[in-house]
């Protein structure tokens, strides 16, 4: 019993070891990850500021981000490959997220979201009407036209 428990920590912790910030250098294989998903890649930014990776023998099988707007921020581009879903790995890019968010004292985040809301929901955020949404984020291009209006739009206070 206690082997089995000290495999399962080991697993874990290689799963939290491969997130790494993402670089421009990954930029291409971001969006290949995130256009096989049909989530917008159109307005990534290049550098990929505020976004992580989990690769596996390196190469990207998860990603996540953020658009940082002073203590708001938006949760964007969290996806995982076909072949590697139900491993954690969504649960660790987020968890790397927030701990992230956290040092950049951000106090609320928000996502939309047209296929994840039940997802969203057991990791926290809540469904919101766009009225509850901060104006300074409702600037974003994901508000402005790139995410259909039927979206779900979730948040969740950090």
């Amino acid at each position: 019993m206690i082997e089995i428990a000290v495999n399962l920590i080991v697993v874990v912790v290689n799963i939290f070891n491969m997130i790494r910030p993402a670089t421009n250098k990954d930029y291409s294989s971001v969006c290949d990850l995130l256009a096989s998903e049909n989530l917008p890649t159109i307005d990534v930014d290049r550098n990929l500021s505020h976004f992580f990776v989990m690769t596996e023998q390196n190469e990207i099988v998860g990603s996540i981000g953020m658009e940082l707007y002073g203590q708001s921020a938006l949760l964007r581009s969290m996806a995982v490959a076909s072949g590697h879903r139900s491993k954690g790995i969504a649960m660790a890019l987020i968890n790397e997220l927030m701990a992230y968010a956290k040092e950049k004292r951000v106090s609320d985040m928000f996502l939309i979201t047209n296929t994840a809301e039940q997802y969203f929901q057991r990791v926290g955020f809540k469904k919101i009407p766009r009225e509850e949404v901060k104006e300074v984020v409702l600037q974003s291009k994901e508000f402005n036209g790139l995410c259909p209006a039927s979206s779900a739009i979730m948040m969740k206070e950090l």
